[in-house]
Formats: structure tokens, sequence, C-alpha cells
């Protein structure tokens, strides 16, 4: 209990520990940057340097976004300090393009005291702020070590103090009365509670015992189990195939079997198993195998590359759209003002330049949309991965000449939109495979949903070859997606072209609006 609990609170503290040291870093970033800031008008104040000028343009920008990120950073007790040192950096930033650069130079000769006054109390205002924020950070770096530091060291005495007890009662048990008895029993109510899921099997076959732990996992009775033969079992369990294999090579050739992977599919889901499996001897003669095995985690490696990507990329469209996107609309806007107000007053060349700039904006504003929905696919967040594929194949058919047809029975999926989106990745490079590796002219994507599995069929008629496909980075990256999602992929040539088929299982819940269930299959 006690190794339990240190190894519950510890990795707490020290996570809650590497978050503040986090926060503590943004701290000094975030007063490095107002230091710089208002270093830079000051420069510009006294000596009207246009260089700093520039420099407080960057850094407003950059302490603006820095803010807002610790903000999202910060815990909630203490949103409205960060909230406050926000709404100081906005007035400080409103004061010098307000007051200090509509002056330029001319402050060198009027107001300057009085500017540079008002300068350095906004300034002192916005720098205590800041170290404020900084100072109650480092305090609670330092109360979370102190806790931390003050645990480990009860933990280290209390495990100190219960070794000895442990050892005097290893010794005091050894000198007790029936000890195979005792550990007999003990060794029952082990197995017994153990979350581990263990089988006996004798060596006639037949099923002796299961604990709780395995009639969960497998779906299995111990009514119906105990007193089988595996043989019997299979026949009413044929999903327990795979299971029972290292119990025969345990039995048949007394191989030992050491946390061996396995994929087990239980009611349309997929599980990943680590099963071990020894022979049991008796009086020198194999008497059985018992076979232990526990639901292994998925891959972490893999799980935290493709969620790093798929947030990076989200992030990377949202900067794209907050920012450049922004900044066109500005100019296409501005563009249209000029040519509406002043249209007529502009000679026919400068109307038609300007007209080839906007229509040049436009065209840039959509090309950017266009990779912003490669980036990350946001419409499947706002309508669905169907009519998400339907827009991109739309824009593939024109940029690639080569046509896309969706099929499908259902417009609604029963899919999360995290899966929605690793489908739409498969996909995605499917039909980027098409391009690089092919000559086919069409491709037809098949959604076909049988009971709680969903098969998506990509083929194109790119013709058939001799030589089986070599998988690359695109198809290794297909797989990795399929497997992360609980799915399998396979792939081949059949039908006069190139076939990736994608098997998936279905999530609990509705198959969505009954709008949608009136849509049938659609084409592009």
């Amino acid at each position: 209990m006690l190794l339990i609990y240190t190894g519950y609170i510890l990795p707490q503290q020290l996570s809650q520990v590497e978050l503040e040291f986090q926060r503590q870093i943004e701290y000094q970033e975030i007063t490095s940057i107002i230091y710089h800031l208002t270093g830079a008008v000051q420069e510009y104040i006294i000596y009207g340097d246009a260089q700093a000028l520039n420099d407080f343009r960057h850094y407003s920008a950059e302490t603006i976004k820095k803010e807002l990120e610790f903000y999202n950073l910060v815990e909630q007790s203490r949103k409205q300090d960060v909230a406050e040192l926000m709404a100081l950096t906005r007035a400080y930033t409103s004061f010098v393009e307000r007051e200090v650069i509509p002056r330029g130079a001319s402050h060198r000769d009027t107001g300057r005291e009085l500017l540079l006054w008002q300068h350095r109390d906004l300034s002192r205002q916005l720098a205590y702020r800041a170290a404020a924020l900084a100072g109650d950070g480092g305090q609670k770096n330092k109360d979370l070590l102190e806790r931390t530091m003050a645990l480990l060291h009860k933990e280290g005495l209390l495990m100190f103090f219960l070794s000895f007890l442990s050892l005097g009662a290893v010794l005091w048990a050894g000198t007790a009365a029936r000890p195979l008895a005792a550990w007999y029993s003990c060794l029952q109510d082990l197995v017994r509670d153990s979350s581990r899921a263990v089988v006996f099997v004798d060596r006639k076959e037949k099923v002796q015992y299961l604990n709780p732990a395995a009639e969960k996992l497998f779906n299995l009775s111990r009514e119906t189990a105990v007193g089988k033969n595996l043989g019997d079992i299979l026949i009413l369990y044929p999903h327990w195939q795979k299971v029972v294999q290292p119990i025969y090579q345990a039995l048949l050739q007394e191989e030992k079997t050491v946390d061996c992977p396995l994929s087990y599919s239980r009611e349309g889901n997929r599980l990943l198993l680590t099963v071990d499996c020894a022979p049991v001897y008796l009086f020198g003669r194999t008497a059985g195998a018992v076979l232990t095995a526990r639901q292994a985690p998925e891959p972490k490696d893999g799980t935290i590359l493709l969620d790093t990507i798929e947030r990076e990329r989200k992030h990377l469209s949202i900067e794209i759209h907050d920012w450049i996107g922004r900044y066109l609309s500005s100019i296409i806007h501005g563009l249209d003002y000029v040519l509406r107000v002043h249209g007529e007053k502009l000679p026919e060349e400068v109307q038609n330049n300007l007209c080839l700039l906007r229509t040049q904006c436009q065209n840039a504003a959509i090309d950017m949309r266009s990779i912003m929905n490669d980036i990350h696919p946001y419409l499947i967040e706002k309508v669905g991965l169907i009519p998400a594929l339907e827009s991109y194949s739309a824009n593939f058919e024109r940029i690639h000449n080569r046509r896309v047809y969706i099929f499908y029975s259902q417009r609604s999926l029963r899919l999360g939109r995290d899966r929605e989106i690793f489908i739409y990745r498969i996909i995605q490079e499917a039909l980027t495979n098409v391009v690089r590796h092919s000559a086919a002219t069409e491709v037809d994507i098949h959604f076909n949903e049988t009971g709680d599995t969903l098969q998506i069929e990509i083929l194109d008629n790119g013709g058939m070859r001799e030589e089986e496909p070599v998988p690359g980075k695109g198809l290794w990256g297909m797989k990795e997606r399929a497997r992360f999602i609980g799915g399998d992929l396979a792939y081949g040539f059949m039908d006069g072209g190139f076939c990736v088929i994608l098997t998936v299982p279905l999530t609990e819940g509705g198959k969505g609006s009954e709008e949608d269930r009136d849509h049938a299959g659609g084409g592009s």
C-alpha cells in the first residue's frame, strides 16, 4: 500500500514541479521581452532612432503572443493576474502608438520631459506587474520542491522501518507451523484477486481453473470453461484461437513463452495482450500449463508522435488563418475601398494594376485556405468526415486531373472526430500515392458498414503489376494510423488497379441526424 501510494502521489508532485518550472521560464521570458520593449521605446523617445521603433513593434507583438500563451498555461487562480498584465501591456502599447510615435522626432524640443515621465510611470507599472508574477511563481516552485522533498524523506524513513518489520515477519513465517499450507492459501488468494488473467490447463488439455480477471478479459464464464477440453472451448469461443497457441506450445513442446504480444478481437474491439505461458512440472513430469495475460497499453511512442503531429498541424493552420489570412483580408478590403471611392479619379493603368493586385490577393487567399485544409482538415470538426472528403476530392481533381468517386450509404458515421481525422489522413495519403506511383485516371472510395465494423476501400484503375508493392514511408504511416485507432490496413493489386482496404471498429452511439440518414451515396 505504501508503494502504491508513493507511486501515485510522487509522479503527480514531480509533474506539478515540472509544470511550475515551465511556467517560471515563461515568467522570465515575458519579463525579458518587456524589458527590451520598454527600453526600445525609451531609446526612441530620447534619440528618435527608427530602428528602436522597429524593435518596439517586434517586441510588442512578441509580448502579446507570449502573454496569451502564458494565460493558457497558468492555473485558473492566476489567470486574473495574467489578464491584468495583458491589459497593462495593451495600455502601454496604446500609449506609445497614440502619444509617442505621432510626435516623431519633434519630442526632442517640446514635451520630451513630460513624455519621458509618462513613459517611465507606465514602464515601471508594467515591469512591477511582471516581476510580481515571477516572484509568486518562484515562491510556488520553492513550496512544491519542499513538499516533494518532505514526502521523499518521510517515505524513505517509513520504508526503512517497514523493511525491518518485513524481515522479522519473514523470519517468523519460516519458523511457523505448516508453512506449505499457508503458502498454498496465500498463492490461491493472490491468483484469485490478481488483476492479470490466470488460466491453468492440465496435461490432458482440460481447463481446470481461471480467475475472475480471466473471465472478464476473455469473456468466458467459469461454469462453461472449467472441465472442458480446449478444442470444445474453441468451438464455442472461436475468438480464443490465438490465446491458446502458447498453451499448446507449453503442453506439447514444453516451451516457455514470455511477454508474447497478441492481437485479440473481442466483440468487434481489438485488444493488444501481453501473454506469459509456462509448463508446470510435478515429480519431473509435465502436469499442465499456466497462462497469464494482461492488456498491454497502446505503444506510447507512436501515440505521442501522431498526436503531436496532428496538434502542431492544427496550431500551424490556426496561425496561418489568424495572421496571414487577416493581413490578406485587410489588403483586399483596402483595395476595394480605394477602387470604390477613388477609382474614377485614378488613371486607367493604375486602376487595372489595382484590380490585378486584388485578384492576386484573392487567389492567394483561396490557395491559403487550400493549404490550411491540407495541414489540418478543419471541415471535419464542422461537418464531418464525408463532407470534408468531398471538399478535398474536388480540389484534388482540379489540381491532379484525376476523378474521385465516393460511395457511401450514410453521410454521418459512428466515429469520433479524432478517429475521423486519422481516417482522413489515411485516405489523403492513399490519393497522394495514386498521383506519385500510378497512371490511374479514376479512384473509387467505398464506405461499407457491417455491424460494428467500417470498411473503407480505395481502388484506382492504374492497372495490374506483377511485382509486389514495396512499403515506403507513406504505407508505413497509413498502417501506423490504422493501428492507432484499433483498425487494420491491407493493400495490393486487384481488379485492374491498386487497392487499399482499411477496416475500423465503430464506436458505440447513434448514426447521426435524420437528415444525414436520408442522404444516399454521392460522387464527385
